[in-house]
């Protein structure tokens, strides 16, 4: 490998760096902060319940309509199903910042943004989430495509150790899919 290419690849993984932490900080945050740091968003029974926005976006629900109205008939549904989705917050941003299996937690938080899109229009009670919802699905999709890099990231060790499929350059449809 030439040291331009050497340079290039370099640049590369400084420039992903910034979008992993960005996109990873906001998936913490997000699921620290009903998780750990204020659990009454997760309780049914408060008013900071986090289900009780989803009145104001349901009609613009779409395809989730029918899960929004059945969390909302059975609010005990859905406090555990956000209660899981908190969890899996941290565990997102958490691995991408740290840069472990990136592609995967980028593909599972880019699935999570998509679930978000119908608090995207929500407009009225927050005029930010369309942005957010934009900059995590954009940056998950660039994660997936392009892992987190070659020198900061746990997955750079990975690949040093495994190379590009690691132990699962047997399982057939990953030899289309790098793992790291």
């Amino acid at each position: 490998m030439s040291s331009k290419e050497l340079d290039l690849q370099h640049v590369e993984t400084i420039s992903l760096f910034p979008i992993r932490f960005a996109v990873g900080w906001m998936w913490l945050d997000g699921g620290l902060r009903k998780a750990l740091l204020k659990p009454a968003k997760l309780d049914p029974n408060s008013p900071s319940f986090v289900l009780n926005k989803v009145v104001t976006f349901l009609p613009h629900a779409g395809v989730f309509r029918p899960e929004l109205i059945s969390f909302l008939e059975n609010p005990s549904l859905g406090a555990t199903f956000l209660t899981i989705f908190s969890w899996f917050e941290i565990l997102v941003g958490l691995f991408l910042i740290i840069g472990f299996l990136t592609r995967l937690w980028a593909f599972i938080g880019s699935a999570m943004a998509v679930s978000l899109a119908p608090a995207a229009w929500l407009g009225s009670t927050c005029e930010d989430e369309w942005q957010i919802f934009s900059l995590l699905l954009a940056g998950g999709v660039t994660l997936m495509l392009a892992g987190a890099g070659r020198y900061w990231g746990v997955d750079y060790f990975l690949y040093k150790k495994f190379g590009d499929r690691g132990i699962f350059q047997n399982v057939p449809i990953l030899k289309w899919i790098k793992l790291w």
